[in-house]
This record gives structure tokens, sequence and C-alpha cells, in this order.
């Protein structure tokens, strides 16, 4: 599609609601995860909607699996009139509990959203929580070992990894677009370019398989798909009113899109007043890559 070509637009159905705010979508055998931050729960739900109560976890994002099948979990800090009271963490689950990968119990500090690599790195936002471009992009390897693999970012946010391995694309929320990375062979990120731009407030991000992305563009409350370069070529707007948070290509053909809106406003989801919904909708071009 070229730029000066409308943009299609389609319509979703609600599978399920009665969580809080929802982020870090996967799909993961056989069934759609994610997590419910201001919940502290992370769910699994089948495609007819039921919900399941993996983890009980406080202030859940980003998800992911390393190649053992433990299931690692970014975490956002505590805070308490605008200061952390608790630290950010990255958690391994598995059969024996919890386990602390990181944790970072700096003042106004916090992990968001996180891909991991078929060979285990992860890679994970650190916000810093001064504004401007001050955040990050952390690597971290399955024994906990961290390294700052990108910095001087606008608010790091949805990631995907090119089935290749080779690119690693993430949201840059504040600056509204797609940026991309060359992973090199030791999970260091180099060559900042951008993918797509003016994509206001993209929030979570999956790939395709023409190598387009799927974004939540959040306070515009609709989910784009865009190419590289940002010509826009589909649209599923989100109900009225809601924030379209994130979203996901899962299903048996990856050719369902799973996306996370939330009833809230900027207000109200300081006070952790938010009620979330998941909606899907068919797609002809399946997903791809990690995750």
């Amino acid at each position: 599609m070229s730029q000066g070509e409308e943009a299609e637009n389609r319509v979703a159905s609600l599978v399920t609601s009665g969580f809080v705010l929802g982020e870090g979508p996967r799909w993961h055998n056989g069934r759609f995860w994610f997590s419910d931050i201001f919940g502290g729960h992370v769910y699994s739900v089948e495609e007819s909607g039921d919900l399941t109560v993996e983890v009980t976890i406080d202030r859940p994002s980003g998800l992911g699996w390393l190649p053992d099948g433990s299931l690692i979990v970014s975490t956002l800090a505590r805070e308490k009139a605008g200061q952390s009271v608790g630290p950010a963490r990255i958690v391994r689950v598995d059969e024996s509990g919890q386990h602390n990968l990181v944790e970072v119990k700096e003042d106004n500090v916090g992990f968001n959203d996180m891909v991991i690599q078929s060979n285990g790195l992860a890679y994970v936002n650190f916000y810093r929580g001064t504004g401007g471009d001050h955040d990050e992009i952390w690597m971290v390897k399955p024994d906990g070992n961290v390294a700052c693999v990108a910095d001087e970012l606008s608010h790091p946010n949805g990631m995907v990894i090119t089935p290749d391995g080779g690119t690693l694309l993430a949201c840059e929320t504040y600056a509204h677009r797609v940026i991309a990375f060359t992973v090199a062979s030791d999970g260091t990120l180099s060559d900042k370019r951008d993918f797509a731009t003016d994509l206001p407030w993209a929030d979570g991000l999956c790939l395709d398989s023409a190598g387009a992305v799927w974004v939540g563009s959040l306070f515009a409350g609709e989910f784009l798909r865009a190419a590289r370069g940002g010509a826009i070529t589909h649209r599923v707007a989100a109900p009225s009113g809601h924030w379209a948070l994130a979203p996901m290509l899962g299903g048996a053909d990856r050719r369902t899109l799973f996306m996370l809106t939330a009833d809230t406003d900027p207000q109200r989801a300081g006070n952790q007043d938010s009620h979330g919904f998941l909606q899907i909708i068919r797609v002809d071009i399946p997903g791809a890559g990690w995750p």
C-alpha cells in the first residue's frame, strides 16, 4: 500500500475482560498470556476467553521464556506518591518458586516490556523516570548478568526480534516511532535507525511475516499495521475512550491478532483505576519472529 492509499479499517470482537490493565502479551504453548500490571497477576487465556492465573507477582509487565521453559517476568517498581517504595525486578518463575535474576532499588526506575531471544538472552526496557531521552534497553543473560545495550531513548516500549535473530525492533513511545537495531553475535545492539515514524504514542509491538509491525497507538485508541517507513495499511479501533495498549499475533496459525485495551485515562491510571479488555480479529498475514 502506498502513502496515498487509505488504510483498511477492521472491527474486532471481545474475548474477555475482568482484569485491570493488561500488558506484555505473548502466545505460548497454545495459549495467550499477558500481565495484569495493577492486578498483580500473569494470566493465560484460551481462545474461548477463559482466564487462568499462572503467577501472582507485584506489578508484572514483560514476559518471556528461557530455553529450559522457565517463565521470566519483568516488573515495574512499586510507587507511593510518585516515589519508588519497592524494587524493580526481573524474576524467573519455575517449579520451585520465584527467584530474582535482577533487582534495582533506585528511586524512580523500573522495567517494562521484554523480549527473549531463542538462546535465552533477554532485552528489557529500563526507565530512569527523569523524563527526556534518558531511558535504556538492557541485555540480561540467563544467569542474571546485565549490560546496557542502548541508551538515550525516549520511553522504549514493545520489542520484537526478527526471525533471523539479526534485528531488534522497539517502540519509542514519546518519540512516536519504531526504531531498529542490529543484533551482534554477542547480543549487543548497534546502528540505531528509524523503522517507522509518525506512530502516535507507540506502545506494544508485534511483527508479521511480511515484515510489517502491528503497534498499539496508546492514547489514539487504535491498533495500526505499519510497513517499513511508516505507511499505515490497516487500522483496528479500540472501543471508544479506551487505550490501545499492546497487540500480539497468535493462534495455531499466528493469524489471530490479540489486542489489549483499557477503559482508563492518565489520571485514573495513576490511581490504578482501570478496566482491561482483550479483543481479537483474524488477519491475513501471520506473525513472525520473537515473541
